[in-house]
């Protein structure tokens, strides 16, 4: 598709809903579908109307770059045909043999959306109130009425296709272990898929076809006398192929009736075998007579006949097998979410993307991972994604054990909301996470190598002292940003003499951009690591400071402090900071909003970009230009929040939000202001 077309469909899905009226298509989406998209455009029109989006710098580069596409102009985002006030969704349906990615769209002006195809140069057939578009291929299938659009882009498995039993029943080449190419005879293929193409043209063309004129593809001419060519081809015979080889045999084909592609892409992929032009290189999987080819052409019309039946599904107004059915579905459809994201089950989608390879057959990554859900909202005063994950009986057991810690409250003493740009804080059970894991780890990959899985994790388990781990590292810590300091450092360089050709040793000195920050760690028992200063103290990497100690770092201009002090062990860059931890006069300051997040979650993490604009180094962003516009963007963001909740049941959640400036009518355009400032 051009530039026009994807305009108006990313437009139209910007503006999309679910609000549940007589044009709500959520119930064509199929009932095995793996994934689902809801674009909810009601409630982008309550934040920004069409009038208001045509009118944004997005809007008119659009319309713009339409322009020059087009002998039309098209001045709003209503012009394409779609109705913006109903729903959009992407869906996914995927099987042994095909991957359908489907995008579903309502119609609110039929006569608008044909233009926007004769006007994008391409060409459709008309059947009734139904258009349908094929591309080149066939690979994308476009049909639609007066009530909505079904784009599907289908991708045939490769694992299915490459079945012995499937190759032969599509008549396509047999695969052996590579080994030397086998050249092919493709007379017999050529001729078979022409009496195919004719016959599909036949059936394919009883509607009354639209044509709309498109540019001519130059023709490629090979030059006579060409020995760079030949040469080519000679010493492709002989040489060994790195995918597939392929087993000379005579190539079956379906018989017509089974094979659905438009009658010219079919005959264009099939017959055409127009020598490769002179100063091209030459390749196996471009020899339009090469059984390779052959064997991708009929794979791609079994996958079009396919995807025809399937829309024909989808157009025929039986929706008894609809997503609609599926409870966990319905409970997750948010009305005050813009756009909804629910799977299925992650393992599930897991399984049906894994690479089809012998090393990953038996490895089982996502083993107990259930439906998921991610909902975006555009509230008032935030922008807000929220996502969910349930898990089976035995993982939600295992995560429940790990996260049953709750943050040390003693960290608290130590935090400054006014002085710190950001923090990231953790809390999980260090035990409980050393006994589950070889039960983690067995689950992956216990099924291929479930021997030594079983001796490996029975030695992780006799080694390990869970106890005793536990009480050094109890599992909970916070790292926090206070900003970015430069520090002048020398190093060695070597200055060049022209005129004898010698070098010189010399001293320079540079500035080196550092964090500064502080992080918490909670500690039972010390004893180890009281062993571990001693040592340090005797081979002069660690530096006793009254009541705290420095860590030097070979080569490293970044000084360290630590101390333990109350079950906590802090590790610094700021030396008075660290003085005041362990001489009891840090002022610490810390809202309700911030105590909350810290304290209510086993993850939380907050960042304040105005608080490092400004703060970056100029070495560090380049020209004036670039360190205005970075400032700028800074200025322009709020506060983000990101946090986990605690179990429920066996669903773990998790949300991530940035606050909108007052200043902002609401989210949505706010978001606009910021692209506009980045652009």
């Amino acid at each position: 598709m051009n530039y026009f077309f994807k305009s108006a469909v990313t437009s139209a899905f910007l503006l999309g809903t679910l609000t549940v009226n007589a044009q709500d298509l959520s119930r064509k989406i199929p009932a095995d579908a793996m994934a689902v998209m809801t674009i909810k455009g009601n409630n982008f029109l309550e934040l920004m109307s069409a009038e208001e989006f045509n009118n944004t710098f997005i809007g008119k580069e659009m319309f713009s770059k339409l322009a020059k596409e087009q002998n039309n102009n098209y001045n709003s985002v209503e012009d394409f045909g779609f109705n913006l006030s109903s729903s959009f969704y992407y869906y996914n349906q995927t099987n042994d043999s095909v991957s359908y990615n489907c995008f579903l769209a309502p119609v609110k002006n039929l006569a608008q959306l044909d233009k926007v195809f004769e006007q994008s140069g391409k060409k459709f057939s008309i059947n009734g109130k139904q258009r349908t578009f094929f591309n080149a291929d066939s690979s994308k299938i476009m049909r639609w009425n007066d009530e909505m659009l079904l784009m599907v882009l289908a991708d045939g498995r490769s694992a299915y296709f490459d079945r012995p039993e499937i190759r032969e029943r599509f008549g396509m080449s047999a695969i052996e272990v590579a080994q030397e190419a086998v050249a092919v005879d493709s007379a017999a293929a050529v001729e078979a898929v022409d009496v195919a193409v004719d016959a599909a043209g036949d059936q394919a063309m009883d509607a009354t076809e639209v044509m709309v004129e498109e540019p001519k593809p130059r023709a490629r001419v090979k030059k006579k006398g060409s020995q760079s060519a030949k040469s080519r081809k000679t010493k492709l015979k002989g040489k060994k192929s790195a995918k597939k080889s392929y087993k000379k045999k005579p190539v079956k084909v379906q018989p017509a009736e089974d094979i659905y592609m438009d009658a010219a892409s079919a005959a264009a992929e099939a017959v055409d075998s127009v020598a490769v032009m002179a100063d091209t290189a030459y390749s196996y999987y471009d020899d339009k007579n090469s059984p390779y080819y052959k064997d991708k052409t009929i794979k791609t019309a079994v996958v079009a006949r396919w995807t025809v039946k399937m829309i024909d599904g989808a157009f025929a107004g039986a929706d008894q097998n609809s997503i609609m059915k599926n409870a966990d579905f319905t409970k997750n459809i948010d009305q005050k979410a813009e756009i909804s994201v629910w799977v299925a089950g992650v393992e599930k989608l897991g399984k049906a993307f894994m690479p089809s390879t012998p090393y990953l057959k038996d490895f089982n990554f996502l083993s107990g991972y259930g439906t998921a859900n991610a909902k975006l909202y555009l509230e008032e005063k935030s922008i807000r994604i929220s996502s969910a994950m349930t898990f089976g009986e035995e993982m939600g057991s295992v995560l429940k054990k790990i996260h049953q810690r709750k943050l040390n409250k003693a960290f608290l003493k130590y935090v400054n909301e006014d002085k710190l740009i950001g923090y990231m804080a953790y809390s999980m059970d260090t035990k409980a996470y050393l006994q589950e894991y070889p039960k983690l780890v067995s689950k992956i990959y216990g099924s291929l190598y479930s021997d030594e899985i079983g001796m490996a994790t029975d030695l992780f388990s006799l080694v390990l002292d869970e106890e005793a781990i536990s009480k050094v590292i109890k599992g909970d810590g916070i790292f926090i940003f206070n900003g970015l300091s430069q520090k002048e450092v020398s190093y060695k360089s070597y200055d060049y003499n022209e005129e004898n050709f010698e070098t010189t040793e010399v001293m320079k000195t540079k500035k080196e951009t550092l964090p500064d920050f502080l992080a918490m760690i909670s500690t039972e028992d010390t004893r180890l690591i009281n062993k571990l200063i001693a040592y340090g103290v005797k081979k002069e990497v660690v530096k006793s400071k009254n009541s705290y100690y420095e860590v030097t770092i070979p080569k490293s201009p970044l000084a360290l402090y630590f101390a333990i002090k109350e079950g906590v062990i802090f590790l610094g860059t700021n030396a008075t900071e660290m003085e005041q931890i362990v001489s009891n006069t840090y002022q610490a300051k810390v809202s309700g909003k911030h105590k909350s997040a810290l304290l209510g979650n086993n993850y939380a993490a907050y960042f304040s970009p105005k608080r490092l604009a400004g703060k970056i180094p100029a070495e560090e962003l380049g020209s004036p230009a670039k360190i205005e516009k970075a400032n700028k963007t800074l200025n322009s963001l709020g506060d983000i929040y990101i946090r986990s909740y605690p179990m429920n049941g066996n669903t773990f959640a998790g949300e991530i939000s940035m606050d909108t400036p007052a200043d902002q009518k609401n989210s949505l355009k706010y978001l606009f202001s910021v692209i506009e400032n980045l652009k």
